[in-house]
């Protein structure tokens, strides 16, 4: 079985991830926003209150998980291509050194 990736287009995927992840950042920052903005205009009492529950509801806090997940792979996938990238280098030059007759 034979493979090979093609780097650039690895970190392409990855950038590309990440650029889209980042609209996740401006949906939990516009609706904390848009709460904040609710509960100072409704004041003090029960509404603010029930808007304060509402803003502090595990979906948000799922939504920056889920971003920070997305971060989490792109970053450890880069550093894999990385890996790889320097890996297919040696490799390459491990076969032209043995094709010379050097010993690496």
């Amino acid at each position: 079985m034979t493979w090979s990736i093609d780097p650039a287009q690895a970190r392409a995927v990855c950038r590309t991830a990440d650029e889209h992840a980042q609209a996740i950042d401006d949906v939990v920052t516009a609706t904390a926003n848009a709460f904040d903005t609710a509960q100072t205009a409704v004041g003090e009492g029960e509404t603010s209150a029930a808007l304060a529950e509402v803003a502090a509801d595990p979906f948000l806090i799922r939504l920056a998980g889920m971003r920070r997940h997305v971060s989490t792979v792109t970053e450890t996938t880069e550093s894999v291509i990385a890996l790889y990238d320097h890996a297919d280098y040696d490799m390459a030059a491990q076969t032209q050194s043995t094709l010379n007759g050097w010993e690496p």
